[in-house]
């Protein structure tokens, strides 16, 4: 029994929904599933009465619900007296992060970081592109640097953190909107919305449609994704995006890709020889996805 799975199943229990309690842990629907269901097996006992759209605790759940509550308050009641003694009542931690993890993967951990370590002063930075964040880290003006693969840079230790789909965005007119799922192959002709530092091979949205057989097109260039899910609902083009950053405006709507869809992989970045007891305090957070 892990210490993660407890955590999604006490998510579960409370939101009494699996796909929200995957949002809120920023895993994959699927995967917290299976944690839970290997969580199952290992305690010999059904947790949730799975119904279509919602799920409710069984009565071996309820019971698990009061034991797992106590474990996770003891799993933070041991980290801050890790905390006390290994010094980490004061310090620093700066973070240079890509915008859309920046803006939607972070906050929450940030968040649960500030409750166990309320003296750390954070310093959040956002800047493009992936290299650009991977130098600051390996020049030591950042602890630790969230990019996604590849990033251009040598010497780094990682550890992946996210692994997300592609998607794309059209206007509501637009002749794909609606439609189930289109293969990326088939936009060859379209007009594209980017990113400025997205136009090489290393980048994922490029390299996605290199692999898909086709150079894009692009009609405008935006600083970011919400502008340029802004610029797709005027009407100027479609965009291809992770689905972290996807939040279409009125005007836009979601198109999927056909299997196998192109992915992004974020990951966390540092120095091995400068990792501070701050730095390794944030990391622990992330679990296995």
């Amino acid at each position: 029994m892990e210490i993660f799975q407890l955590r999604y199943f006490v998510s579960a229990a409370r939101m009494l929904h699996f796909t929200r309690a995957a949002e809120a842990n920023h895993v994959s629907q699927p995967s917290l599933s299976q944690q839970i269901a290997n969580l199952e097996q290992e305690v010999g006992a059904t947790l949730f009465h799975r119904q279509r759209r919602s799920v409710q605790l069984t009565d071996a759940g309820h019971a698990l619900l009061l034991h797992a509550e106590r474990i996770l308050e003891e799993e933070q009641a041991a980290k801050r007296a890790v905390q006390e003694v290994m010094g980490l009542r004061r310090g620093q931690l700066a973070i240079w992060t890509l915008p859309t993890p920046g803006q939607q993967l972070l906050p929450v951990h940030l968040a649960l970081f500030r409750r166990d370590y309320p003296a750390i002063e954070i310093t959040l930075r956002e800047t493009v592109p992936a290299k650009a964040v991977a130098e600051a880290v390996a020049h030591g003006r950042a602890d630790i640097g969230i990019v996604h693969l590849p990033y251009g840079m040598e010497g780094l230790e990682e550890r992946e953190l996210f692994r997300e789909e592609l998607a794309l965005v059209v206007p509501t007119s637009h002749p794909l909107a609606g439609s189930a799922e289109v293969a990326l192959a088939s936009l060859a002709d379209e007009d594209f919305i980017w990113v400025p530092e997205g136009s090489t091979p290393a980048h994922p949205l490029y390299a996605a449609c290199l692999a898909a057989g086709f150079v894009p097109r692009i009609a405008c260039i935006s600083g970011s994704a919400q502008g340029m899910q802004e610029l797709v609902a005027a009407g100027l083009g479609i965009a291809l995006l992770p689905r972290l950053a996807i939040h279409p405006p009125s005007g836009a709507a979601v198109v999927e890709l056909s299997a196998p869809r192109p992915t992004r992989t974020l990951v966390a970045v540092w120095r091995k020889d400068r990792l501070s007891q701050v730095a390794s305090a944030f990391l622990s957070q992330f679990t296995p996805s």
